[in-house]
């Protein structure tokens, strides 16, 4: 199991990448001449096996068929040969008073014209002498001593004797079946009946176009001796027909030839059907041709739908490619090409995906573009921290010099007013990195009130409520303290006042930090100019920063939701407040 998918991986790692033109058309390609090529094969198979099984069903049942009605055919002149051999015939050659045989032969005479009318499908017939082979009555002209012309008998049955199809002996030539027989069978007389039908019975019976294909009839006694053939040169008469003469009625392939065969067990006659494989072959090769016609016609509409549906799938794609490389050529740059409409594909799928990018772009762009403005506030906020610290070392050294010389002086008050300022600038102008604990930044803002106090000797109170987990979040430095400020110079209104910094946690997490006081309140216009630092140089408070470096530094560090939000009331005075991203860790009590 790991070997098969170490080999997976290894062939989907070694693979050699296409494009998706050569994927696409490779499997249009595919998806167009194998289903033709396996299609034609096992039409090919299936064809050649209907064709062969309609040849053969088709050439057996004709031949059963047409064995039927030789059998009718002969049976129909036998009984023809019946009618002729009548008391009355018996008795004129019997007769020699010629009173009695002229009225005998009128009778018969007209008894053979009615015979005739009767039996449409009989031609010549006539009575002769077997031995002299002259001819007594006939109903047409027929050469004189003819007799039997020398035919040779197909098979006898009860003194009846049928005789193969051959040229008529009357004036009117064409192929016929005959059958002769004594005069009275009982007595074996010299006199003998002949009777044959019509040239037109041969067609109806031995036709060959009735098969469907092209074959040759060819018929033999019971020994297999062929009698009669349509094809002399290839089945000459007295030839022993090839094959199993004795095997049941059915079809053997022998050289290049079908051989059908039917046995008349009244008569005892064989009647073969011979089909040629190279007529099968034709219906086959003629059914090919049809079908590369068929298929060549096939694979050129599916390579035009292929190539149409690639050349709309692929411009599609290309205009997407197009649009997505123009938005990352420009990027925030073109404002205008962001916002541009995308032309639609006409293609349903690739126009929502058409649809979705286009708004994917728009949000990019404003994301990048918010993204671009933060970058810019921290820029500034840097430079103006920069600005701030330069050459901090001087200021350093030179407070600590006024501080020494204060304590030499015994000035406690001031030396204990400057190490606490000196600590909270050394805070505010730290190097070491824009976040810090919310822990550190209240203990700088503790001394930033206690430096409040001693300044304008004034009685006030700040008062913190934090969770304790919550002091080891991360903050941008310098973050509470203009707050505070803010709560100093407009939210206190008597002598101890107290401003309130509370530092909750909410349901689903988060932290929010709330700083309110008791004042007036402050209305709405001049919130707004606080958070947006738009106010005169000299109304400025504290470090002059003010509530807009608050708020341009959570949306830099924790985004839109961070932002900073008043809510002032004259009742209540005034709560600013802001959230932060926190997830509780929890502990186990292990």
């Amino acid at each position: 199991m790991r070997l098969s998918y170490a080999w997976f991986r290894f062939r989907r790692s070694s693979a050699k990448p296409r494009s998706l033109k050569t994927s696409l058309l490779a499997g249009l390609m595919m998806s167009s001449i194998l289903p033709i090529l396996l299609i034609g094969a096992l039409s090919y198979y299936v064809i050649y096996l209907i064709l062969d099984n309609k040849t053969a069903n088709g050439v057996q049942s004709t031949l059963h068929q047409v064995r039927m009605n030789m059998e009718k055919t002969y049976d129909n002149l036998n009984y023809v040969s019946q009618q002729l051999a009548t008391r009355d015939v018996q008795l004129l050659f019997q007769s020699d008073d010629p009173a009695e045989r002229y009225v005998l032969s009128q009778r018969i005479f007209d008894y053979l014209q009615q015979v005739s009318f009767t039996n449409p499908d009989t031609g010549l017939f006539y009575i002769y002498d077997a031995q002299t082979n002259d001819i007594f009555y006939m109903n047409q002209p027929v050469e004189a001593g003819i007799g039997t012309g020398g035919l040779e008998p197909l098979t006898q049955s009860k003194g009846v004797v049928y005789h193969p199809p051959h040229e008529s002996f009357s004036n009117t030539k064409g192929t016929v079946f005959s059958v002769s027989r004594p005069l009275n069978i009982p007595k074996r007389s010299p006199q003998n009946i002949y009777v044959e039908t019509n040239s037109k019975l041969y067609d109806q019976v031995l036709n060959e176009r009735q098969y469907g294909v092209q074959v040759l009839q060819v018929i033999t006694d019971a020994q297999g001796t062929v009698v009669f053939s349509q094809d002399e040169e290839r089945f000459p008469p007295g030839r022993r027909m090839a094959g199993n003469v004795s095997r049941t009625d059915g079809y053997e392939v022998i050289g290049d030839d079908y051989f059908f065969r039917e046995y008349s067990e009244g008569q005892e006659w064989y009647l073969y059907a011979v089909v040629q494989k190279q007529v099968l072959r034709k219906e086959i090769r003629n059914w090919s041709v049809a079908w590369l016609a068929i298929a060549a016609v096939s694979l050129l509409f599916s390579l035009a739908a292929g190539a149409s549906i690639w050349r709309k799938f692929y411009y599609s794609l290309h205009r997407l490619n197009r649009e997505i490389r123009q938005f990352g050529d420009n990027g925030v740059q073109d404002e205008k090409g962001s916002r541009r409409p995308i032309a639609k594909t006409q293609v349903v799928e690739l126009d929502v995906l058409m649809e979705q990018f286009q708004e994917m772009r728009s949000k990019i762009w404003m994301l990048l573009s918010e993204l671009k403005r933060n970058e810019e506030d921290k820029r500034h906020l840097e430079v103006e921290k920069v600005v701030a610290q330069i050459n901090p070392h001087f200021l350093y050294n030179t407070l600590n010099t006024v501080q020494w010389i204060a304590k030499a002086n015994r000035q406690e008050e001031i030396v204990q007013f400057l190490s606490i300022f000196i600590r909270l600038l050394r805070y505010n102008l730290g190097k070491d990195g824009g976040l810090v604990p919310l822990q550190l930044e209240i203990s700088a803002l503790q001394d930033y009130i206690t430096l409040q106090q001693m300044r304008y000797q004034c009685e006030f109170a700040l008062n913190v409520h934090a969770v304790p987990e919550a002091l080891q979040v991360k903050v941008p430095r310098f973050l509470l303290q203009p707050l505070i400020e803010n709560a100093l110079y407009y939210g206190l209104t008597e002598e101890r006042s107290t401003i309130e910094l509370r530092i909750t946690t909410e349901t689903g997490g988060g932290l929010l930090v709330q700083v309110m006081d008791q004042g007036a309140g402050i209305g709405e216009r001049d919130i707004e100019k606080l958070l947006k630092n738009d106010i005169p140089e000299r109304d400025k408070v504290g470090m002059g920063i003010g509530l807009n470096y608050v708020n341009t530094m959570l949306k830099a560090y924790f985004g839109e939701a961070a932002k900073l939000q008043t809510a002032s009331s004259e009742e209540g005075g005034t709560t600013m407040y802001f959230r932060l991203p926190w997830k509780r860790e929890e502990h186990s009590d292990d």
